[in-house]
């Protein structure tokens, strides 16, 4: 037991320095010994002493944890700094033609400055006789491509917008005229005596080459007839006995086989006394000049007055009938379109009888371009002879012109004032034109009809006879001088068809021809027979800002 013993007394104080010299957490109790014989038993083990706290290594330290990168995020809408414009623009397709219940593709565009993308709507924006009707008429509405179904026959406006997502938009407005399917002319007014019977002659024709019937009605008499209208069989044409006098009105209605009709009117009078006739229709060209010689009679064989009006007329003819109050009169077709003049004839009691003629005057050239201002009569100096407003019309060469004009464009690259003008009479066309244009030769060439620099209010035009299939042309107009505003307007026509027509635009300046504004109508491109084109206006009807700038800033 002894060795035993000795070998515990060892143990406690190795255990007692390791514990002073590692600092032991706490306060241990000395340990006590007991006297012991050999072969005594202790009453209780002696305390354990723990062994001291084993130091562990310090904690492993992990490496932090490994920052991802963010989550990629789709880029927001970019952030534009305050000095950059961010532009959107739409642009919609050139005017165009075609016949009711037929589809037009509108094909727009988008241009973001930014390049991002763009949503597409379509609507319409005006219709004929108010047919709205919306998407019904749009096959997809929501795209750059969508086709436009014309319902009737009239002015269809359809406006494209174009927006990004941060509500950035534009839009513009392309312009549809859907001809009616059936031509319909209807007999021209007349007058007759009390038991004449009155001949009712009309023409109609299917643009769609259908077959057509026709249907006369008496849409109002005199309340005492009880006169007839008698179809004449296998004609268009009919008859009608004036039983009683005063005032008639028959209506012509033409109806194809796919259910699509056309109506018109014409009067017939009947008076006591007087007797009216008219000249037949007429078939012209602008710059025409026609006689117009009225017949009278009055069976009391009271003196007669004459009296002639133009009752129809293109929007931007000024053409004045000359000796208006005479029999016969003479009239020049300023300008392309449909006629219609009434001739009058009075005695002192009353009694009077009137009769149309019309006329149509057709524009056979490739491109005809037509400028007329003034058109609301309210400029006081417009119409004086000498001095005042001069309004110009330009058409250049867009192979050359560069959207420059007058001096500023390259020589003879724009047609305007002398520099275009035929040598010949006003209205006579110079068969190869005035400027060269490429090609060479007459194609293409252009020449300045009629130039008003004396205060008349147009029209100015410029024609080009024969034009080459994809060449492209720019119309212009420049309110050259003057010192009052006036509201212009400007047709296009090619082949003879309209093709485009302009609202009334106010013109206005002070600042010396070069300073004062020269409004970019638009562009002509032409098609594959060289007869049809495409119009694409600059801007669109109120907002012409970017189109519209004095001609040296051009």
């Amino acid at each position: 037991m002894g060795r035993l013993r000795l070998l515990s007394v060892l143990f406690a104080l190795l255990s007692a320095h390791a514990l002073t010299a590692c600092g032991a957490r706490g306060a241990l109790r000395e340990p006590t010994f007991t006297d012991a014989a050999p072969g005594d038993v202790f009453d209780a083990a002696p305390d354990v002493v723990a062994p001291p706290d084993v130091v562990a290594l310090p904690d492993v330290i992990t490496p932090p944890d490994v920052v991802a990168p963010p989550d990629v995020i789709a880029p927001p809408d970019v952030v534009v700094p305050p000095d950059v414009m961010v532009r959107v623009a739409a642009v919609c397709p050139a005017s165009q033609r075609a016949v009711e219940t037929q589809s037009v593709s509108l094909r727009g565009a988008g241009t973001h400055s930014l390049g991002l993308p763009l949503r597409y709507v379509w609507t319409i924006e005006s219709a004929p006789a108010g047919l709205m009707m919306l998407g019904a008429n749009l096959s997809a509405p929501t795209q750059p491509l969508t086709d436009l179904r014309l319902a009737a026959a009239g002015t269809w406006r359809a406006r494209l917008t174009v927006s990004d997502a941060a509500g950035r938009s534009d839009s513009c407005v392309t312009t549809v005229e859907a001809d009616a399917a059936i031509d319909l002319v209807c007999p021209n007014d007349q007058s007759r005596y009390q038991s004449d019977v009155a001949e009712l002659v009309g023409r109609a024709s299917s643009r769609l080459g259908r077959a057509l019937r026709y249907t006369w009605t008496l849409v109002r008499r005199p309340t005492s007839s009880v006169t007839m209208i008698v179809p004449l069989a296998g004609t268009i044409d009919t008859r009608m006995r004036c039983d009683a006098l005063g005032d008639y009105v028959v209506q012509l209605t033409a109806t194809d086989d796919g259910g699509l009709s056309r109506s018109c009117t014409a009067q017939v009078h009947v008076d006591p006394d007087v007797l009216a006739t008219c000249p037949p229709d007429i078939t012209s060209v602008p710059f025409s000049t026609t006689r117009l010689e009225g017949v009278a009679t009055s069976r009391l064989g009271l003196p007669l007055t004459y009296r002639w009006t133009v009752e129809q007329r293109p929007s931007t003819s000024t053409g004045a009938l000359t000796t208006p109050d005479a029999r016969v009169a003479g009239f020049m077709f300023d300008v392309a379109g449909t006629f219609v003049w009434r001739f009058t004839a009075s005695n002192n009691r009353g009694n009077s009888a009137s009769c149309t003629t019309r006329a149509f005057a057709r524009s056979d050239e490739a491109i005809r371009v037509e400028v007329v201002w003034n058109l609301d009569r309210s400029c006081r100096s417009c119409n004086a002879e000498g001095g005042g407003i001069d309004i110009d019309l330009h058409l250049t060469d867009l192979s050359r012109s560069g959207g420059r004009w007058a001096s500023n464009a390259p020589s003879n690259a724009d047609c305007y004032y002398a520099n275009c003008r035929c040598d010949r009479t006003v209205g006579m066309l110079c068969p190869d034109g005035v400027l060269e244009w490429d090609p060479m030769g007459a194609i293409n060439n252009p020449q300045l009809d009629v130039d008003h620099t004396s205060d008349l209010p147009g029209p100015e035009n410029i024609n080009v006879t024969r034009a080459a299939p994809g060449s492209r042309f720019a119309v212009g107009v420049h309110y050259f001088s003057g010192s009052e505003a006036t509201p212009v307007a400007v047709r296009v026509y090619c082949g003879g068809v309209v093709v485009f027509e302009s609202e009334r635009v106010s013109l206005s300046g002070s600042g010396g021809s070069s300073g004062n504004p020269l409004w970019r109508v638009g562009d002509i491109t032409v098609g594959g027979d060289g007869r049809a084109c495409t119009f694409a206006r600059c801007g669109r009807a109120g907002s012409l800002g970017e189109c519209i700038r004095p001609q040296d800033s051009w």
